[in-house]
């Protein structure tokens, strides 16, 4: 499957120091199945981001229905294409293998897996960045308001 690269997680790599944050929504039924499943839902979300055991990042996001759209397909990156061999997001669990290409040509390996409730998700990462450089990632996010502040 291969995904142009969204707002669905925005990564910043900076000497080789990574920090996320990723943008997601309610899941719309697929295949015309009414009664399919909602991934995760809209409103004000809270993310915490370890880089190994090291926390690095904390903020809020609102997400939107447009978000889910790009959580269902795959995590991907701003300013990444993303090819996914495997691309899991269904019955609460997510499954990810693939490679993210940025603008430059150059190639980073991705592996992520994870769990979601409507409320909450987790995503583990590991792969190398666009430079080689090994990493893991953690993202943990949860729901902190329906509603988002208007501003």
């Amino acid at each position: 499957m291969r995904l142009l690269a969204s707002a669905a997680v925005s990564l910043v790599i900076a000497g080789g120091l990574l920090a996320a944050g990723a943008a997601v929504a309610l899941a719309r039924p697929q295949g015309g199945d009414a009664k399919a499943a909602t991934t995760i839902l809209t409103g004000q979300w809270e993310y915490n981001t370890r880089f190994g055991p090291i926390p690095i990042d904390s903020d809020l996001h609102c997400l939107t229905e447009r978000d889910v759209e790009n959580f269902n397909r795959g995590i991907c990156l701003k300013r990444y294409t993303c090819d996914y061999e495997t691309s899991k997001v269904r019955d609460g669990q997510i499954a990810l293998k693939g490679t993210w290409t940025d603008k430059k040509g150059r190639v980073a390996p991705i592996t992520a897996d994870g769990s979601y409730t409507p409320e909450s998700f987790t995503i583990a990462a590991k792969g190398k960045t666009v430079d080689g450089i090994p990493m893991a990632l953690t993202l943990i996010a949860k729901r902190v308001s329906a509603t988002c502040p208007t501003s």
